[in-house]
């Protein structure tokens, strides 16, 4: 199913060991002590260290990358969101390792009102034997946190949906319902996409507006 840095030191050496020595108080070529005057004053102006322009300079910068990095260490939402995104996407591997090496179906559900995750599984026809209880990571059904939720979730077949119940299936030979599961904070938001072949989970940054084309 395919988706679709010239230097100049050597020149420069001479006519500065000739400009020390006027600062040691020797006369110039013309005589006189104007040229020491000046050359210990451009000294003293050299070694006077950062300007405060270029302190101010500084110091703007600085305040520039704190106001954008602090509120994010502020925001709890932007953490709980990148947890649940991860979690979710944990959640899709277990379960179709599950469903191969139990042979069985699972199903994930979302309810996209209520912000609640769960699974359950389904016998394989043929197979009278109960399906076994949910354990670990989805021993009960995922409620997300009031700041995070489900923006929608992309089926094939059934199109974006954003309210009511959805759900993806994972079989026993691998192969999982096509899927791309949007969540957000009302500021920042991730795309989750599960590939239906290799059943990898990719991770967007953002709010991308994929679909499944079967081809």
């Amino acid at each position: 199913m395919p988706i679709s840095i010239t230097s100049t030191c050597d020149r420069a050496l001479p006519d500065l060991e000739s400009r020390s020595s006027y600062s040691l108080g020797q006369p110039g070529p013309a005589g006189g002590m104007d040229r020491p005057v000046l050359a210990r004053a451009s000294a003293r102006r050299g070694a006077s260290g950062f300007t405060l322009i270029e302190i101010s300079l500084v110091l703007l910068i600085l305040a520039l990358v704190l106001s954008l990095v602090v509120p994010h260490f502020r925001d709890p939402s932007r953490a709980e969101l990148h947890s649940h995104v991860r979690r979710l996407a944990t959640a899709f591997r277990l379960l179709r390792s599950e469903a191969v090496l139990n042979g069985r179906i699972y199903r994930l559900n979302y309810d996209l009102e209520r912000n609640v995750y769960w699974y359950n599984a389904e016998a394989v026809p043929g197979q009278a034997e109960a399906a076994a209880e949910p354990s670990g990571l989805l021993a009960r059904p995922v409620r997300l946190p009031r700041t995070v939720v489900f923006s929608d979730v992309v089926l094939l077949g059934a199109g974006k949906l954003d309210r009511g119940l959805a759900y993806t299936r994972f079989y026993p030979d691998g192969f999982v319902d096509p899927t791309i599961v949007h969540m957000d904070n009302g500021r920042e938001a991730f795309t989750l996409a599960v590939w239906p072949l290799t059943g990898h989970v990719t991770i967007y940054e953002g709010y991308r507006d994929l679909e499944f084309i079967q081809g």
